[in-house]
């Protein structure tokens, strides 16, 4: 067997391991464009000055072969408390190369190469024995446009079989990753994976690594530098994190139950007094919605009762007309006899005085009758005249010519009468539309309180109902469905930016928010529901961390109610949505992205503004912001009795207007009837001097007759009684018409009622016929005990009531009627109604006020409850609607008692001593003989490997245990001693357990830097134990024990630790039966930088001894101490601005036997003749730069804004500072690019 510090693994043997053969990089970091390094069998040396890149490329490694759960970059930094934990795979690709304050901010930023959208990538190739064992791990990356967060990287991964250039896999970058084009045209050659673990499955099993435990083991050697103690290499690198911690915080986590139980004994009472109060709100609740309802159907019963109160007045109309029309019958039938009989007495004695008379006296009486006959006539229209000139109020006319200018004032009347009357019309057109109006408004506003007080909510009545229909169809109460301005309220003090928050807010308060669990349901009914309204819901997503705002900001203004269970959503979502700037006017907008005016101008952007002068937010009933529903029922109250008022009027100024009409129209007909008339037919005067003559003409002839005075008094009498009978049926015609009249219009009004009564009817038979759902959608889910939900009398149909229960709603509404009308006619019916309504709709105001108020004393118990002893159940909130939930645990809060929060506690203290402290006490008793059986295969390996001829290290394990451990044993013993019985332990005892457990758990849970102290000594499990590497003979005899590294010399100690370390490696990575391990890459940065020339051979010989390939990340200073370890060295550099890291690399010939495979591109290879020749030539004067081979560059490589542009060799287009291909690159004065000559000389001179 070879000995690590005599010799190494050779290439024969080597030829079976998987190497690195080649890293290609393509925009990572400050590697702009493309880079391609070879690296050799023997393996690499990475050098250049700080900040160079070298890290960078040992990250792209580690970006390919690590998980990205245990990916650390720059991990040999993060070893140290100042280490660089800004590198990511975003930063890389960006190509981050600076820090820097914003000149106008202050504000630190990153500077980016690549801020566009960038492509970049990552390529390993490993090689074999056999070239067709080649295979290159590529990982592919693209970031878009304009975003600096870590989702804005894509990526993806391939195993490509055999070697790839990467430069061929950037067009499938143009625009994002190509995923389908690069498995169709990679297909056969390359499998693409888009998670990285099977990625990492698979080249596990094609590169010979046993697993992820192999992964993390290489990853961190890594950043293993300085490695001077075995106790630390061990437990640091060997063994993982105990079991004993996720035990403990497990044990940590369930004894919050334990000590709920615990605080509930103790606290029981208290939950108990603080609920008892809600029984007496509970009645009290109930009666005021015992009321609510009452005068909810007092209100559903007006219009029933109404109806029946007209139904009666007018049958008790319609019966007097008729009893008067049979009494009228009668007496107009005895009234036209008597007129019969007084008409042939008038007759007879006309007979006779016709036969006892001469000739010329009938002939006078013919002529008199006639002329008064035409006095009469004349009387009749001047009377008619004289009516129609009262009306006018003008005088009568004495003369023709007074007549005449009479009728032309009357003409010139008509027109005016005529215009006025026009005028008229347009106003009642205008009063009627208002009044009809206004007539809807009112039913709306009946409706919306009603809504109010059933809902207790003062958002509009359309979204009420579509969230009824909602809650309804998802089965939930509608306040399990809040709507964002229900929760949300005005901090006091900010009344005067109420404008502001409701022209911003107003939207997201008519939100309706959906918590989680009711998502999926609520967008289903959404979708399945015609719901007649714009509605807006919010799924309640876990509440995100709020981000912090302005103290000047809107969201300041506005908070969640208090007890609210959705308040830290709420808090998130103000803070998100409302950070607007509050300003006093729009002056102070211009400088400001986001901002909000007192007046309520919003600025969304730096350009766009808005102002909604819609709605006049200055009225309250335009709010919609933690608007109190019983403020808002007052509102609707309020307008109510505005709107009756102004239709009160509406009716006066409509009868003012008919009477106007009336009159103008009176006038009208007198002006009429006067220009219809002829100064004859009104010339009263002069047809009674005509009548006169006559008279004294038949008085002359009538002296001449004996007996002429009787029978004259006899046809006079009976001339009187025919006109006074006559007088009668007229009078009794008139009386029989008016009767009739009435009983026609209350036939009529009977009639309508009844129409208007079956139309109803028929209404119900078409709403039962289309099924029970639609009678019952508007009601609502039904509560539980008075918390719930509960359907509100106007939601029942006047008819569903008992007949029993519509009888006594009728005897009170007839009370209140007479108390206010004790006879009411059919004239102040109406009158009377909407008084009563108005008192209906004060009391159930008030007992919905009265409701509010038990409600809010019954939620702030039940908030002060919640807060202390949150309610079991995610369904069970603080709210109204969930009161008969918090008495239901009243209940059993009293039927219970403590006596089962005891038996919990007992159970729940047996259960966790027993388990958890039990079985943490065995986990950390049993540390030794676990480490002891993770370090067995240790000392297997170590067994195969000589640690000096002729011997081999053991690592042997001995207990270690600091006081505070045996103390924390003895505690756990104690918890742990009486959980063997239940039923023996005492109240006391479990107490005085349950204090040690306590205590225990409360420091195991403590963040407190003593508590972690202490935590890690009681938990850590390494620390219990002490290594001693003890140094055997063949015989087994052990010739030297190494006790931590006390005692040794550096170089001992530096060749214990990586000896050591280079053992494990092994075992991870040697399949049995092997002398080698498959996989030979070993990544180590800056692990000698800080040892001498001694130490670092010691380290490496023990690494090359156990078959690895070595790539070492390492200061100049170290090449000629690591030259013969390796098979070539690559110098990393970057222009003075940090943002242009470049390659150039050197193979060494005859410090290895190994075979180079795939040589590429022109490669300056050294031998010690070589290099004395270089030597020589260095000594004559104006000797140019050694012949090197940079690193393959692109050409179109972006570079940082401003910075110089890289120098150029023109023997190689593509890549600067690459000698000419065509040139021999041991020429003296072979082209070198200025920037990284000057370095690489020195690396040189060091080779």
């Amino acid at each position: 067997m070879t000995s690590p510090a005599t010799g190494s693994a050779t290439a024969p043997q080597t030829d079976s391991q998987h190497r690195l053969a080649r890293i290609q990089v393509y925009n990572w970091g400050t590697f702009s464009g493309h880079h391609d390094l070879t690296v050799p069998r023997g393996g690499l040396l990475l050098t250049g000055p700080s900040g160079s890149g070298k890290s960078s490329l040992l990250d792209a490694l580690s970006a390919v072969l690590v998980p990205a759960k245990n990916l650390r970059f720059n991990a040999a930094a993060q070893e140290s408390s100042t280490g660089d934990r800004s590198r990511s795979v975003l930063s890389y690709v960006r190509g981050a190369y600076r820090r820097s304050a914003d000149e106008i901010t202050g504000e630190v930023v990153t500077d980016y190469l690549r801020p566009r959208a960038t492509r970049s990538g990552i390529a390993l190739t490993f090689t074999r024995l056999r070239p067709e064992e080649t295979i290159t791990l590529v990982k592919l990356y693209h970031a878009r446009q304009g975003s600096t967060s870590a989702d804005s990287v894509t990526q993806t991964q391939l195993l490509v079989e055999g070697d790839i250039d990467l430069t061929d896999l950037m067009e499938y970058l143009a625009n994002g990753i190509d995923k389908r084009a690069l498995s169709r045209d990679l297909k056969g050659r390359a499998t693409r994976f888009e998670r990285y673990e099977a990625f990492a499955a698979r080249f596990r099993r094609r590169l010979g690594l046993s697993g992820e435990v192999a992964q993390r083991l290489l990853h961190r050697t890594q950043s293993a530098k300085n490695l001077s103690s075995l106790d630390t290499l061990l437990r640091d690198f060997m063994l993982d994190e105990p079991d004993t911690f996720a035990m403990a915080a497990a044990a940590v986590e369930q004894f919050a139950e334990l000590r709920e139980a615990h605080a509930s004994v103790v606290e029981a009472r208290n939950q108990e007094a603080l609920l008892s109060p809600l029984r007496g709100l509970e009645e009290r609740i109930a009666e005021a919605r015992r009321n609510q309802e009452r005068t909810e159907q007092l209100r559903a019963a007006i219009d029933p009762y109404l109806e029946q109160l007209k139904t009666t007045l007018h049958e008790q109309t319609a019966d007097t007309a008729r009893r008067a029309l049979d009494r009228l019958a009668d007496e107009l039938a005895t009234a036209r006899r008597s007129e019969a009989d007084a008409r042939r007495e008038r007759e007879a004695a006309r007979l006779a005085l016709a036969s006892g008379v001469g000739e010329d006296l009938p002939a006078l009486d013919a002529r008199l009758e006639a002329a008064r006959q035409t006095v009469e006539h004349i009387a009749q229209a001047r009377g008619f005249l004289d009516a129609q000139l009262s009306v006018l109020g003008a005088p009568a006319p004495g003369e023709g010519a007074a007549f005449a200018e009479l009728q032309r004032t009357a003409a010139k009347e008509i027109e005016r009468a005529e215009r006025a009357e026009n005028e008229q019309d347009e106003a009642r057109s205008g009063l009627r539309a208002e009044q009809i109006a206004l007539v809807e408004q009112r039913r709306e506003l009946r409706e919306r309180a009603e809504q109010i007080t059933a809902s207790r909510s003062a958002m509009s009545a359309d979204l009420l109902r579509a969230r009824d229909t909602i809650a309804h169809a998802v089965g939930q109460a509608p306040a399990a469905l809040p709507f964002a301005g229900e929760v949300l309220e005005l901090v006091p003090g900010q009344e005067e930016w109420r404008v502001a928050v409701e022209t911003v807010v107003a939207p997201f308060a008519r939100t309706m928010l959906v918590p989680e669990h009711l998502y999926r349901k609520v967008a289903d009914a959404v979708d399945a529901r015609r719901l007649r309204a714009r509605l807006a819901y919010e799924r309640m997503t876990p509440a995100r961390r709020p981000r912090p705002v302005g103290a000047d900001a809107l969201a300041r203004r506005i908070r969640p109610r208090p007890g609210s269970e959705h308040a830290g959503w709420l808090d998130a979502e103000i803070m998100r949505r409302f950070d607007h700037a509050c300003v006093r006017d729009a002056h102070d907008l211009v400088g400001l992205d986001r901002g909000v005016t007192r007046a309520g101008q919003v600025k969304s952007s730096r350009t766009s503004h808005l102002k909604d002068d819609r709605r006049d937010l200055t009225d309250p009933r335009n709010w919609t912001v933690g608007v109190d529903p019983a403020e808002r029922l007052d509102q609707v109250v309020t307008e109510g009795r505005r709107v009756s008022a102004r239709l009160d009027a509406i009716d006066g100024e409509l009868a003012a207007l008919d009477r106007a009409r009336s009159l103008g129209r009176e006038r009208r007909d007198a002006c009429l009837r006067i220009l219809e008339a002829t100064w004859e037919q009104i010339d009263v005067e002069g047809a009674r001097a005509r009548e006169a003559d006559l008279v004294a003409q038949r008085t002359r002839a009538a002296e001449a007759l004996p007996g002429l005075a009787e029978l004259e008094s006899r046809a006079a009498a009976a001339s009187l009684a025919e006109d006074r009978a006559r007088e009668a049926v007229l009078r009794l015609a008139g009386q029989e018409q008016v009767q009739r009249s009435r009983l026609e219009d209350a036939e009529a009004a009977l009639a309508g009622i009844a129409r208007r009564r079956r139309e109803r009817e028929e209404e119900r038979a078409r709403a039962e016929g289309d099924g029970p759902g639609r009678a019952d959608a508007a009601r609502g889910a039904p509560g539980a005990r008075s918390g719930g939900a509960r359907a509100s009398g106007a939601g029942l149909r006047w008819s569903d009531l008992p007949e029993a229960q519509r009888e006594a709603l009728f005897a009170d509404l007839e009370q209140r009627f007479r108390a206010r009308r004790r006879h009411a006619g059919l004239a102040d019916v109406d009158i009377t109604a909407r008084e009563v309504e108005q008192q209906i709709a004060y009391e159930n105001q008030r007992a919905s006020q009265t409701e509010s108020r038990g409600l809010g004393e019954a939620r702030a118990i039940m908030v002060r409850f919640s807060e202390r002893w949150p309610v079991p159940g995610s369904e069970v909130r603080p709210e109204a609607a969930f009161l008969g939930d918090y008495l239901d645990l009243l209940d059993r809060l009293q039927s219970d008692g403590l006596p089962r929060f005891e038996r919990r506690f007992a159970e729940l203290l047996h259960s966790q001593s027993r388990q958890n402290v039990g079985q943490l006490a065995s986990e950390v008793r049993r540390a030794v003989s676990q480490v002891r059986s993770r370090i067995g295969p240790v000392n297997d390996a170590l067994r195969a490997t000589e640690y000096s001829p002729g011997h081999h290290l053991h690592i042997e394990v001995a207990e270690r245990r600091l006081p505070v451990v045996h103390d924390f044993l003895a505690d756990l013993a104690t918890i742990a001693a009486g959980s063997l019985d239940l039923a023996d332990e005492t109240a006391e005892e479990a107490e005085a357990r349950f204090a040690v457990l306590n205590a225990v758990m409360t420091r195991l849970g403590s963040t407190d830097p003593r508590d972690e102290t202490w935590k890690r000594q009681c938990l850590d499990t390494r620390l219990h134990v002490s290594f001693t590497a003890v140094e055997r003979d063949a015989s087994g005899i052990a010739v030297d024990y190494y006790e931590g590294a006390a005692g040794l010399s550096g170089g001992q100690r530096q060749k214990l630790v990586v000896f050591c370390l280079a053992a494990a490696l092994r075992y991870q990575l040697t399949e049995p039966g092997q002398a080698l391990p498959g996989y030979a890459l070993v990544v180590l940065d800056e692990a000698f930088d800080k040892t001498d020339a001694e130490f670092t051979r010691a380290g490496l010989d023990v690494f090359r001894g156990f078959g690895f390939q070595l790539l070492l990340a390492t200061p100049m200073k170290m090449l000629q101490t690591l030259e013969d370890h390796v098979g070539g060295a690559a110098m990393v550099t970057n222009s003075p601005a940090g943002d242009d890291s470049r390659l150039a690399a050197v193979l060494f010939e005859g410090a290895t036997e190994e075979v180079e495979l795939r040589p590429t591109g022109p490669v300056t290879r050294t031998t010690p003749a070589v290099r004395a020749r270089h030597a020589a030539e260095e000594a004559a004067p104006g000797s140019g730069a050694r012949g090197v081979r940079s690193a393959h560059r692109a050409p179109d490589a972006p570079r940082a804004p401003g910075a110089p542009a890289g120098p150029t060799t023109a023997g190689s287009p593509d890549a600067a500072g690459l000698p000419d291909a065509a040139g021999s690159p041991d020429t003296p004065g072979a082209g070198v690019s200025p920037d990284t000559g000057d370095l690489f000389e020195a690396l040189a001179e060091e080779t």
